[in-house]
């Protein structure tokens, strides 16, 4: 994909810190889809938790919450990922600052 066709773009800060913004509504759409295919899951935990919040069961139940929520957020972070423009924000501010410096002596 080149970069108008890709739905976000992810600013990198450095390692393992990031920002991600939807690009257009191609980009919104897909947010909103990725955080509807959580909704079961969120039901079913809060529908096991409240019929066995002292029981045996609930142990269980938050572990395969925790490990669903962990796999929702893994794998829309690779989607993300697979489909964005990344940008350097390092980059992009020496790029802005170089270009600031040229207008200066420039004028």
């Amino acid at each position: 994909m080149r970069g108008r066709e890709q739905p976000f773009i992810v600013y990198r800060r450095g390692a393992g810190i990031f920002t991600v913004r939807p690009r257009g509504a191609k980009g919104w759409l897909q947010i909103g889809v990725w955080a509807v295919l959580v909704v079961p899951l969120v039901l079913w935990f809060f529908d096991h938790a409240s019929a066995t919040a002292k029981g045996d069961d609930f142990v269980p139940a938050l572990f395969l919450f925790c490990m669903g929520m962990l796999a929702w957020v893994i794998a829309g972070l690779w989607w993300v990922f697979a489909h964005s423009q990344v940008i350097e924000y390092s980059v992009m501010l020496r790029d802005k600052q170089r270009a600031r410096r040229a207008k200066q002596r420039r004028g």
